[in-house]
């Protein structure tokens, strides 16, 4: 059973538990308020629905004792804050209903319920039914390991509602159980409003307000002076080549090969001029906004910039705003595939267009006759292979080499196949596999390539004598058809996206994995918790995507010392995978569930964590600044999910807001 399908089964069993001890405490109440000869089915029901109850609070103890035997990740959580909301009142609530509850053939001799309703067992049972739904939603509304004050808000304010119904629904005088429970209930109101006031402030704290630096080394000794990452601008190599670039960011209406038309923000194209370089080589990238009123920047996703190059609005540099322009400057230090994209307002931004591809190339390794770069992207009806929504022709010389590059900017999965020859996978993120992954000839046509949002992956092969066709999910009209010569140009139709297992870059079962990675490769540990919650987002209510319980900008950062390596386990509690992107850095994948994948050095800069799964990564600190860390699922970053990487030493003059209206996301 996968982490998903466990995560749903302790959700059944606490909402079936849960329906059991309110079924048990109403009818509980509802027999010692009415007549015998009126109160009669619901007497009989009384023992099947406490019987009920217990059984299933015993099975969901049971399921929560299993799981932790496999060693699933999330009993920890619930043994440590479900559990004891659940058992112990269930004990208590338990032993009270039983002695209370009318045995068959005895419905009409029960005893009446005692005056003035001093704790008889109908009260006691309603605990335990609010301690049921308490063990359910906590971990949903409070998070993973809960600050022990909002455990007991919770707590206080079922208890206020558990007593409540005791108060409307028990065996008092009706005129002081009325005057008793809008007492109590104006004391729950009040308690909530002053909850989500401050709640609400505390979204709106970021407004304004720069990044601070994050003090001290560890140890309590005295930190470095403060620098601000607007200094960590990189050294440049003064005969390096330059290679320059003009990029126009501008608002414009889209026609694409096929006729569609979509409203869009782009750098001139769709995509972006594609950005080629050679290691060694200085870019230098002018970015202009011509009229994109929210304003833009330019982010290198995947590509270890130093920090001021980073094109973070709020955190590396002011949104660049109508008629303003700011340049980019770093040293092609790694080879591979990139793109670039806005992260002022991002999750509009790119996915209206301002988006494009950065390749840089070793010149000491040998080069493939065809290489294509491939982004696929969905703007609204338009969905794009590269530059066309139609069928693209390139030509291609049989028996040379060829390398396609693909390229996910949108913010959910895609899927890929190649049609018509025997394939590697060669590279993932712009980083070659120390073990090439081969989809032979039998299996090529079958076999689909997922990759998260953000992500990249690189496909080598052998040109065949015939064409080869590359097809993305979802769209019937776009393909890429590399044709030899004298090899015809097929219709579009004769290779459409076929059914077939997706390629696991951790590789099969059986397959040999690598030897585990000491506990001393590490210098700490971390853990982030990728979860949704009711919580304020900039000042407005939202079903928010967080980690570890909190939202943008309350997430604590990450803070490390340059040297530091950090084992980080990210945990999805979540029904949406979510790509998570830490910038600045790549990370080695260690494990998922449990699992090492079969390459040694499996390095990503955007790994799609997919619901229930428990990954564990390395990430290695040694590019210093101040870097967002967040899912690209850029709807989920805009609406909670993302935090800072944050070194120690070094702080932002850059507001989130403020008159640029930075926001990153």
């Amino acid at each position: 059973m996968g982490a998903s399908q466990l995560l749903g089964l302790d959700l059944v069993l606490s909402v079936l538990t849960a329906a059991a001890w309110c079924a048990a405490a109403w009818l509980l109440l509802d027999t010692g308020r009415r007549p015998a000869s009126a109160g009669a089915v619901s007497a009989r029901l009384v023992l099947p629905s406490l019987a009920a109850a217990l059984v299933l609070t015993a099975a969901k103890a049971a399921a929560v004792g299993a799981l932790a035997a496999t060693g699933w990740w999330f009993a920890a959580e619930r043994a440590a804050v479900g559990l004891p909301l659940l058992v112990l009142p269930a004990m208590v609530g338990g032993v009270a209903g039983l002695r209370a509850a009318p045995r068959p053939g005895r419905l009409e001799s029960r005893p009446a319920p005692p005056a003035g309703g001093r704790f008889p067992a109908p009260v006691v049972v309603l605990w335990a039914a609010v301690g049921a739904v308490s063990s359910m939603l906590v971990p949903f509304i409070l998070g993973y390991t809960p600050h022990p004050s909002s455990v007991a808000v919770f707590m206080a304010l079922a208890g206020c509602a558990g007593l409540v119904c005791w108060l409307l629904f028990g065996p008092q005088h009706a005129a002081r159980r009325t005057t008793a429970a809008s007492a109590v209930g104006a004391l729950m109101l009040a308690t909530l409003l002053g909850s989500a006031g401050l709640a609400w402030l505390g979204s709106r704290s970021a407004e304004g307000m720069a990044i601070a630096a994050a003090g001290h080394q560890h140890g309590g000794a005295a930190g470095p002076a403060i620098r601000p990452v607007t200094d960590l601008t990189g050294e440049l190599p003064p005969d390096a080549p330059v290679r320059h670039f003009e990029l126009t960011a501008r608002q414009e209406r889209v026609t694409s090969p096929l006729g569609k038309t979509a409203e869009a923000w782009t750098f001139g194209s769709l995509p972006g001029p594609a950005l080629e370089a050679e290691l060694g080589d200085v870019l230098e990238v002018l970015l202009v906004n011509r009229d994109v009123a929210s304003g833009v920047t330019l982010h290198w996703h995947g590509y270890d910039v130093p920090n001021a190059m980073d094109g973070v609005a709020g955190t590396t540099q002011d949104a660049v705003l109508p008629g303003k322009s700011m340049t980019y400057r770093f040293l092609a230090r790694q080879s591979g595939t990139y793109w670039y994209h806005t992260h002022q307002m991002s999750s509009e931004g790119v996915r209206k267009g301002l988006y494009g591809t950065l390749v840089v190339r070793d010149p000491r390794q040998p080069q493939p006759a065809t290489d294509l770069v491939v982004a696929g992207h969905s703007l609204g009806p338009l969905t794009l292979l590269g530059s066309s929504d139609g069928v693209q022709h390139h030509a291609a010389e049989a028996g040379t080499e060829a390398r396609l590059r693909l390229v996910n900017t949108d913010s959910l999965p895609q899927r890929y196949q190649i049609l018509g020859a025997p394939y590697t996978v060669a590279a993932v993120d712009g980083t070659d596999l120390d073990k090439p992954i081969t989809v032979p000839a039998s299996n090529a046509s079958g076999t689909i390539l997922r990759i998260g949002a953000g992500g990249r992956m690189d496909a080598t092969f052998t040109m065949p004598a015939h064409p080869v066709t590359l097809r993305l999910e979802g769209s019937a009209s776009a393909a890429v058809v590399l044709v030899p010569a004298g090899g015809g140009r097929p219709e579009a139709a004769a290779a459409g996206f076929r059914a077939g297992a997706e390629l696991d870059l951790f590789g099969p079962a059986s397959a040999p994995v690598q030897e585990p990675i000491s506990a001393s490769a590490w210098t700490r540990t971390a853990v982030m918790v990728l979860d949704r919650q009711p919580r304020f987002v900039n000042g407005v209510p939202r079903y928010a995507y967080t980690v570890n319980g909190s939202a943008y900008p309350h997430i604590e950062p990450l803070v490390v010392d340059p040297g530091d390596t950090i084992k980080v386990t990210v945990v999805n509690r979540t029904s949406e995978p979510h790509p998570m992107h830490p910038h600045g850095h790549h990370v080695r994948v260690l494990a998922r569930n449990g699992e090492a994948p079969e390459s040694n050095m499996l390095r990503m800069d955007t790994f799609d964590v997919l619901p229930g799964e428990v990954w564990e990564v390395l990430l290695t600190a040694d590019n210093p600044g101040i870097w967002m860390d967040h899912c690209h699922n850029l709807a989920h970053a805009a609406e909670g999910m993302m935090m800072h990487l944050q070194y120690r030493g070094y702080s932002s003059p850059f507001v989130h807001g403020g008159a640029s209206g930075n926001r990153a996301e």
